[in-house]
């Protein structure tokens, strides 16, 4: 008989959090294959298959909404996709493994003669440049020109380090709620991250409302899953966690 798995169990094999699989019950991205007589929630060895395939596919920047389409075509081949995943995660750590090896000749000439080279320091330079270029590539085919010129705007006027300072923060308190993700949302310690949440867009947005229509923009954004493969934003768990303690669970 095929083993099976309760939520908690499932969570702890695979490292996803309890809270996460059930967000990914509810929109249709990955349901259990069964539930027991008493409601939990049964995961079998093929969901974790299919676990596999979204956490890889939302690693490569694909939304979850992307995914959920991408998968519930009849014509889905997971054999396949696994070649494509395979292909691309070969590409990015290719261009790391550049970063890394000019960063790593750099050290490696200056551990030898005490000196900067600095032909040497240019290379580095140049191969962590690629790779922001890379992302801004990507922030490019989700926004237009205009809105992209309307953040450079916007940075520019900004005081020096300001939106460093931000962005820091913001950090800093997605990865303090990603620690209590499994939280009672009506408890002290979910309600005073989410008194944190509100403080901190307060003051994102009183900056960024200089720019009439980029806050809708990147709402917009949000709501299409622009930034769900960006580390330092907030993924729909997180976010759905705050309005579930704002709300009192």
């Amino acid at each position: 008989m095929a083993r099976v798995y309760r939520v908690g169990e499932f969570a702890e094999l695979t490292g996803v959090t309890v809270r996460t699989l059930h967000h990914y019950d509810r929109v249709g991205l990955l349901k259990p294959s069964a539930r027991s007589e008493s409601g939990y929630r049964l995961y079998s060895e093929a969901d974790l298959l299919k676990l596999q395939q979204v956490l890889t596919l939302r690693h490569l920047g694909f939304k979850l909404r992307q995914i959920g389409e991408l998968m519930a075509r009849e014509d889905f081949d997971i054999a396949a996709s696994m070649r494509i995943q395979s292909r691309s995660l070969k590409t990015q750590i290719e261009r790391m493994r550049r970063v890394d090896s000019a960063i790593e000749r750099l050290l490696s000439a200056h551990s030898k003669t005490g000196k900067w080279d600095w032909d040497l320091v240019l290379a580095a330079s140049n191969a962590v440049q690629q790779e922001f270029d890379e992302k801004d590539r990507q922030m490019t085919h989700n926004f237009s020109p205009e809105q992209m010129e309307q953040a450079k705007r916007l940075r520019d006027s900004l005081p020096d380090g300001y939106v460093e300072d931000v962005e820091d923060r913001w950090t800093t308190l997605i990865a303090d709620i990603k620690r209590n993700i499994d939280a009672d949302p009506a408890s002290a310690e979910a309600k005073a991250l989410a008194a944190r949440w509100d403080e901190l867009l307060a003051e994102t947005m009183s900056a960024w409302d200089r720019e009439p229509g980029l806050t809708d923009a990147i709402a917009e954004g949000y709501q299409k899953g622009v930034f769900e493969s960006n580390p330092h934003a907030p993924s729909p768990e997180v976010v759905e966690f705050v309005e579930r303690a704002k709300s009192g669970g």
